[in-house]
């Protein structure tokens, strides 16, 4: 008998490696598929395209913020046919704004060096390189064998989260800032120093996604990588503005220029799909559902920017307030993993952030995982299974779930815009309650889960 039930755990374990190991080849798949989509890296429908090109400009020592001249020289080579394509830099301008601060240059400018097409490549091999040893290093601080399959189910679930897969298909800067932010985290304790890097780099790039996880060393009260962070910040925004302050460019009216100009295109030869390019979150067409901040979501009861704002702000707010005294009040490591669930949900609710942004998620996949035992627990993975589609782009790609959409006249229903399209936003707000109850209840958000699946 003991010997048959030894043989039923052991069958079992294979099977659930089998399932699992489908579910990695499933995510080889897709990105093999995006990897080689030539039509699509060859065009310039893409989200590297602007801090690429913007810092081109900014290793010549000219304005990467609106010299359209430069800009409209350097894009060309970039610029497909195609009849969606823009008909010049006044469309390269407003369709691909250049929004990074003048930090993301002189980490980007190496890519430069490069021919655009080979850049890309570069970026996308390096930074998808990059962000799965990135999650491999996160497995390996599960307190679990690897012969344990929780630990391949971590890995799995977060390669096949649709938001990953968003960022990899249009080369956006974001999966290698998830990439860093993984590595600060998991430097934080043993390699502050490093830890600190990391985060400082991931500021750089995005400060809208890397902001509280930035300030989370210093709730921690991680001193060392909370100076260095500072300190590389520092010096990398420095070495960008003496750069162009030798070489006498005024940048600082055209980048708050971009930063406030309306996204809405008014070109009249500018198509609809351009004119949409980014999801304003009362703007009527269904790509605002593509953004995962809150005033998606409140605009849909209150019609009214202002207060959906502020609303939004008034809400994060009290959220984050909360948040940072559970994090302050109760300094240790094994609260870790739990603080930066909160913090990755935290990130997506009060400013604009498009839909590949919620692959910052992988964190509360982990502490999920890690603490399997909880319910809570339990139930953010349940949460997290709409995450493994792209809803919204199905509706608005796949001829036929577009086709019933229209024939059905559904975006005209109140229930479809306020919780079947926003879904996104409402999972987010569930988990930040589930994991804020985790936090400050009595059931230990740090268990060591040597239980089987």
């Amino acid at each position: 008998m003991p010997q048959r039930g030894k043989g039923a755990k052991v069958t079992k374990r294979r099977e659930l490696w089998a399932i699992l190991g489908c579910i990695v080849l499933l995510f080889a798949f897709s990105l093999a598929r995006f990897a080689y989509d030539v039509s699509r890296l060859n065009s310039s429908a893409d989200d590297l395209v602007s801090p690429w090109t913007s810092s081109k400009v900014f290793v010549e020592g000219k304005n990467p913020y609106n010299d359209a001249q430069e800009f409209a020289r350097i894009s060309s080579a970039v610029r497909d046919s195609s009849p969606d394509s823009c008909p010049g830099e006044a469309c390269d301008l407003s369709q691909f704004r250049m929004v990074y601060p003048p930090s993301v240059f002189p980490i980007i400018s190496p890519l430069t060096l490069l021919p655009w097409r080979v850049a890309v490549y570069v970026y996308l091999v390096g930074s998808t390189v990059l962000f799965v040893a990135m999650l491999l290093m996160l497995a390996q601080k599960l307190q679990l064998p690897w012969s344990n399959p929780r630990k391949l189910y971590m890995i799995a679930f977060s390669l096949a989260l649709a938001p990953l897969h968003a960022s990899i298909h249009v080369s956006n800067l974001n999966t290698l800032v998830v990439a860093f932010l993984g590595i600060g985290v998991i430097f934080m304790r043993k390699r502050p120093y490093l830890s600190g890097i990391a985060l400082a780099i991931s500021m750089c790039l995005k400060p809208q996604v890397a902001f509280l996880f930035f300030a989370y060393p210093w709730l921690r009260k991680n001193w060392k990588t909370a100076f260095t962070g500072l300190a590389t910040c520092t010096a990398i925004l420095t070495s960008s503005l003496f750069w162009m302050r030798i070489h006498h460019v005024e940048w600082f009216r055209g980048y708050l220029g971009l930063v406030i100009k309306p996204y809405l295109v008014s070109a009249p030869n500018v198509s609809s799909i351009q004119r949409t390019a980014v999801p304003y979150f009362y703007n009527p067409d269904p790509i605002r559902y593509l953004s995962t901040n809150l005033q998606v979501l409140i605009f849909q009861f209150t019609h009214s920017p202002h207060y959906s704002n502020v609303i939004s702000w008034t809400l994060f707010l009290l959220l984050a307030a909360v948040a940072a005294f559970l994090i302050h009040s109760r300094v240790s490591e094994k609260y870790e993993a739990i603080d930066i669930a909160i913090i990755s949900v935290l990130t997506l609710l009060p400013v604009y952030q498009n839909f590949y942004t919620a692959a910052i998620l992988i964190f509360v996949v982990y502490w999920a995982i890690q603490n399997w035992p909880l319910k809570r627990a339990k139930a953010s993975l349940l949460l997290m299974l709409p995450l493994l589609l792209p809803f919204v782009a199905m509706t608005r790609g796949a001829p036929s779930l577009a086709g019933f959409v229209e024939r059905h006249h559904l975006s005209s229903y109140f229930f479809w815009n306020a919780f079947i399209m926003p879904h996104v936003v409402w999972i987010e707000l569930f988990l930040v309650f589930i994991l804020l109850s985790a936090a400050r209840g009595k059931d230990s958000p740090h268990l060591p889960c040597t239980e089987p699946v």
